[in-house]
This record gives C-alpha cells, sequence and structure tokens, in this order.
C-alpha cells in the first residue's frame, strides 16, 4: 500500500486552539470544513487553557468561564459540524497547569503545588524571568484534583456528547526543577503515611530490627522500622522536604527515599486519571478518554509522575508527544530516532485501544525557511509515522498550519 492510499485508512488529528475554531457559528463550521478538507478526521479544540479557564458556558463553574463564552457555546457548534462531515472530537483539558490569575487558585491557593520553601511555581525563574504559570498539587485531598478538576469533567461528560476527553498537562512540573515538586503541607504529611515511614499504633517507637543478622541492611525492612527521626516535628518544612527526597530508609543505610517520593507522584497521578474516567463514564457510558503524554514511560514517571503505562485501564487513546525539540541532534537525527521512538512506543502501548504519535510544527521550523522547505519537513515527519504507526498520528497544532502557510502543503 502507498503512503497516500495509506493516509486514508489512518486517524489524523489536529489539536486546535479555541481560538483557531473561531467566533461565530459561521467561523465554527468553515474551519471544521478547512480540516476536513486537508484530510484530518479527529479534532481536539482546548475547551480548558493554561489559564484555568474554560471556553464553554460552564453551569456548575461560571466563575471559571472565560470572557466571551458564557454566551457562546463552542463545543455545541464544534459538535454539529464535526458530526456531519463524520469527525472524531475530543475535548482538550489542560490538567493540573493553572494560571495564577485562575479561579481555583484565587478561592484556593493551599491546592497548589508548593516547593521545599513552601513557595509556588508563580515565584519560579524560568530563563531569566519569573514564571508565571501556576502548577496545582495532584495528591493533595481534598484539592484540585477530586473537588475541581473532576466535577468540571464529569460536567461537560453530563453536557456534550464528544467521543472523548483529552488529558495534557496530566503530570507535576518538569521544566521547574523536578525533584522540588510538591512539598505542600498535604503532601509532607501524607507521603510519610502512605509510605509507612511511622507505626501509627506506636508512633514514638523505632521498633529497630532485633537482629540484624543479615549480610545487607536493607535485607531487614520487612518489619517496617520507624523511617521518620524522633525530632521530626522541630524540623522546618525545608529540612523535612530534603529527608523525604534525600534521606534514607534506614539510618546509616543509602539514601533511597526518593524512590518513595516519586512513587508517591506516579500514584498521584494515575488516581486522578482512574476518578477521571469513572467520572466520566459514569455521567455518559461509551464516552473516551486521551491523552498527550511524554515520549519515554520510564523516564517521564520519573521527572514528571507520569508513568503512563499505567494509564491503559482508564484511557482509550494514547498521543505520546514525539516533538522536534524532545530529540537531539539534526533533523536527519529526529527523523531517525522518531522512528526508534515510535517502535519502542508502541510496545509500551500496546495494552491501549489506540496508538496516535503526535508531532508538533512549531520546532520544525528553524526561522529561514520558506513555505517549500517547512513542508517537505513536515511532510517528511509525517512519512516517518505513517509507516511506522499505521493507527495514525496527531499534528500540532491549527495555529501553526496558519502562522507557517502550510494548510496548502497539507493539501498537496
Amino acid at each position: 500500500m502507498t503512503i497516500e492510499a495509506a493516509f486514508f485508512e489512518m486517524t489524523r488529528g489536529l489539536w486546535c486552539g479555541a481560538g483557531d475554531c473561531g467566533r461565530t457559528p459561521g467561523e465554527v463550521d468553515d474551519f471544521v470544513a478547512r480540516a476536513a478538507g486537508a484530510g484530518f478526521n479527529l479534532l481536539l479544540p482546548e475547551l480548558k487553557g493554561g489559564h484555568g479557564l474554560l471556553r464553554y458556558p460552564s453551569r456548575e463553574f461560571p466563575q471559571a468561564v472565560e470572557p466571551g463564552y458564557s454566551d457562546f457555546d463552542l463545543p455545541s457548534l464544534l459538535l454539529a459540524s464535526c458530526r456531519k462531515r463524520g469527525i472524531e472530537l475530543h475535548a482538550w483539558f489542560i490538567d493540573f497547569f493553572e494560571g495564577e490569575g485562575g479561579p481555583a487558585y484565587a478561592a484556593h491557593p493551599e491546592w497548589a503545588a508548593r516547593n521545599a520553601q513552601g513557595r509556588p511555581t508563580n515565584e519560579e525563574t524560568l530563563r531569566g524571568e519569573r514564571f508565571t504559570g501556576l502548577w496545582m498539587c495532584p495528591a493533595q485531598r481534598p484539592g484540585y484534583s477530586d473537588q475541581w478538576l473532576v466535577p468540571i469533567l464529569r460536567e461537560f461528560a453530563e453536557r456534550y456528547d464528544f467521543d472523548a476527553l483529552h488529558h495534557d498537562y496530566v503530570r507535576y512540573p518538569g521544566d521547574l526543577a523536578p525533584d522540588q515538586y510538591c512539598f505542600c503541607d498535604s503532601c509532607i504529611e501524607s507521603l510519610p503515611q502512605w509510605a509507612g515511614y511511622v507505626n501509627e499504633a506506636r508512633p514514638d517507637e523505632a521498633f529497630d530490627h532485633a537482629l540484624y543478622d543479615r549480610e545487607y541492611l536493607e535485607a531487614h525492612w520487612e518489619q517496617s522500622p520507624r523511617v521518620l527521626p524522633a525530632y521530626w516535628d522541630r524540623l522546618h518544612r525545608a529540612e523535612r522536604s530534603r529527608f523525604l527526597l534525600e534521606g534514607g530508609y534506614f539510618r546509616y543505610g543509602r539514601q533511597d527515599l526518593d524512590y518513595f517520593f516519586y512513587r508517591w507522584r506516579t500514584e498521584a497521578i494515575v488516581r486522578f486519571v482512574r476518578e477521571a474516567a469513572e467520572a466520566v463514564s459514569g455521567a455518559r457510558p461509551g464516552m473516551g478518554l486521551s491523552a498527550a503524554v511524554f515520549k519515554n514511560p520510564v523516564q517521564s514517571g520519573r521527572f514528571i509522575g507520569q508513568d503512563w503505562r499505567e494509564f491503559s485501564p482508564w484511557v482509550d487513546t494514547l498521543i505520546p508527544m514525539d516533538y522536534r525539540d524532545h530529540f537531539p541532534g539534526s533533523f536527519d537525527d529526529y527523523l531517525a530516532l522518531l522512528a526508534e521512538a515510535v517502535g519502542r512506543q508502541k510496545v509500551w502501548a500496546s495494552e491501549f485501544k489506540r496508538y496516535l504519535p503526535g508531532f508538533a510544527l512549531w520546532p520544525l521550523v528553524q526561522g529561514g525557511e520558506n513555505e517549500t522547505e517547512r513542508g517537505a519537513r513536515m511532510r517528511a515527519t509525517i512519512e516517518i509515522l505513517q509507516t511506522e504507526s499505521p493507527q495514525g498520528w496527531v499534528m500540532f497544532c491549527a495555529g501553526d498550519l496558519e502562522k507557517y502557510r502550510l494548510w496548502e502543503a497539507l493539501v498537496e
């Protein structure tokens, strides 16, 4: 089968910002028609942005609706336009990345992820400037996960018959010192209990092993000694945070508590994914879930709490972000590494119903190319994905197709 013939048997997805979709019924229909004409059969419109606001008239969270969308029902217009063209539709939600001016943080600043000094992410510096994004803690209960995100997803599923809801930023922060989040008050208190660092029935007992008669100290782990130091309650939060990340299970043993810290984070993300799926399926049986994830789940599990291999019971469609800027080297290196990454991902993603690698346009553009050169890079990337991923692929994004004038090249 030729690449051109295979194209029409694949899922071809397009992430699109709410603004890309239009602000009138006519503009929305024109956008969907243009996407269909370019060969896309899956659209993923962003309906909860990184500023924490919703792009539709939510009844349960009116305080979170972006100005201009209270009387503009974008999801309904997209549904009508996509259904008449046979286009699949996933509602794209930014999960744990919020805006510092967003309503969730304004009402509940205690839900924010915090570092060892107790400061939220918008007090960090990134590339010489203050970072204005606000990450919320996935693990805190009650908190942002169960009091805000899950109810929003449930309400959307009740109201709109989309094919799926789409997770993005379903993780901890990555470009802001991944080991420093989260040490909010809730995590500092709850992680030791979860990991069994203290026996609640006898909290003041160390319960050292009776014999220590084995060759390796770590072989005496099973009796669950008290891991927290006796002076735990007198430590400053920064010292507690450092111990939870850098301390040792045994006094004078290896500094191995980072294992428990990273596992705490991955389980918090998986718990949210499960609860979201349960809420969505309860509200609208048959509605699916998809997720944008990083390219290597082993690495992203350690650095951002996103071991997406564990998502398979609750996510139908997996979309790794195999973006050019996530790989080293030249463009030719990228194509070779992309093919290798897809081969590995297909094994990791074998338990998901559908695997669709995603690529982004903006990292393919170096700045000096003409439209023909940009189109050639886009086509070369698509050819790799169509060869290596028979189920299809997803492109980021509609705005960049317009910005780099690549709509016509895609049609060709």
